[in-house]
């Protein structure tokens, strides 16, 4: 995905390109990691010294609603990570709760569910974590032992 990839997105979605979230868009497509709005404040200020940090959560935030940005409580405590979605398929994520690594999960529980089991609820949507340890985790662990 590129900056113009981006614009258009926004515009199809009726959003307006601000000088914020211009900003904040390039930031992301130069990082190749997931971001705290934290720590994305604190990199902004540099360029935007009066950059509130409300500003960046719900810019933030509405990219995740429209699909842009995936979005992730990466350490299970309510502080939400964002990086560029990378696929537009539907998925999940698998997160480590030793090292904060990230990954992509293609499978959805919600799929699974009967029209029954959803009591009549339609046009229905879901976000799904799964943490644990990962692989170079789980090695280090045992090699430390």
């Amino acid at each position: 995905m590129n900056f113009s990839d981006l614009q258009e997105e926004l515009a199809r979605k009726g959003y307006k390109m601000t000088k914020r979230r211009q900003a904040i868009l390039e930031y992301l497509l130069e990082e190749s990691g997931w971001v705290t709005v934290g720590m994305l404040h604190e990199k902004l200020l540099q360029d935007y010294p009066g950059m509130d940090f409300s500003t960046v959560y719900r810019n933030l935030d509405t990219l995740a609603a429209m699909g842009i940005l995936c979005r992730v409580d990466q350490n299970d405590n309510g502080v939400f990570a964002y990086c560029l979605r990378e696929t537009n398929q539907h998925h999940h994520h698998l997160v480590c709760r030793s090292c904060g690594k990230i990954s992509p999960l293609h499978f959805c529980p919600l799929e699974q569910l009967s029209k029954s089991q959803t009591d009549g609820y339609s046009d229905l949507q879901c976000r799904f974590e799964v943490y644990g340890y990962c692989n170079d985790c789980q090695l280090s662990k045992a090699n430390n032992k």
